[in-house]
């Protein structure tokens, strides 16, 4: 075949689904357990989904904010600015000026979840049961803890707390900026927060064009999270360039 194992069980992931996409992402951070090549196809996973229909989107927001949409934004793009496994984000406006974005949960991915974790529960218990090997990586220890961690991502009242408490905890840092959220157009299915417009933290020519003290970006981002790490024991788990935006006065905006 053209493709290798690797290759042809990262596709299969993918075409799986949202879970097993998770689970891969979950695995390529673990170099204990998976051999290199492996590691370097699970890196590649991406969410390949098809948007959802903005009538759905706007029945998804209704629903869970429990009024229409007009008399919660003044603005609601059609068009999602991302689309995910999970959930899909569009830009807003309030319908008093502030400009957001609005994260929407897919309506049943609850129940694909828990319906696919219940097989990767089964096949763990298959494995330590009949390949007596597998016990030392302790597959059903995994899928557990798998399930935790989806369960607070499928949970965007978490995601807010969590949001609000770094805000608080960063507070000290002038050049930091957490984005504000709108708990009142939010739950535990959609999410309004403070739209943050900068420049990829990954856009060198960009900040270079605008004059950016990188140097000072980094001092100020470095400070920010050693003290989530060593002091706070909060935070952010996944900063790569797509959550990073350098915003104008050297400011290192977070999301």
């Amino acid at each position: 075949s053209e493709f290798t194992t690797a290759d042809r069980l990262r596709r299969s992931f993918e075409e799986l689904g949202p879970t097993f996409v998770k689970l891969g992402q979950l695995l390529s951070t673990r170099s204990d357990l998976i051999p290199e090549e492996f590691i370097q196809e699970f890196t590649k996973l991406q969410d390949n989904v098809q948007p959802l229909p903005f009538e759905t989107v706007k029945a998804a927001v209704e629903r869970e904010l429990k009024r229409p949409l007009t008399e919660c934004y003044s603005e609601f793009s059609p068009e999602p600015l991302a689309a995910a496994s999970i959930g899909q984000v569009h830009t807003a406006v309030l319908i008093t000026g502030e400009r957001v974005v609005v994260k929407v949960q897919r309506p049943e991915i609850e129940f694909i979840i828990e319906n696919d974790v219940s097989l990767l529960a089964f096949l763990a218990n298959l494995l330590e049961r009949y390949i007596p090997e597998s016990r030392v990586i302790r597959p059903r220890v995994i899928v557990d803890e798998f399930f935790r961690t989806l369960s607070l991502e499928l949970n965007y009242v978490v995601e807010a707390n969590n949001m609000a408490k770094m805000a608080e905890n960063l507070a000290v840092f002038p050049q930091i900026v957490v984005p504000k959220v709108y708990k009142g157009l939010s739950t535990s299915k959609v999410l309004t927060q403070e739209r943050i417009e900068g420049i990829r933290v990954n856009d060198p020519k960009a900040l270079d064009a605008a004059g950016i003290d990188r140097k000072m970006v980094v001092a100020a981002g470095s400070r920010a999270f050693f003290k989530s790490v060593m002091i706070d024991w909060l935070f952010h788990g996944d900063l790569h360039g797509g959550n990073l935006f350098i915003l104008p006065g050297n400011r290192l905006g977070i999301i």
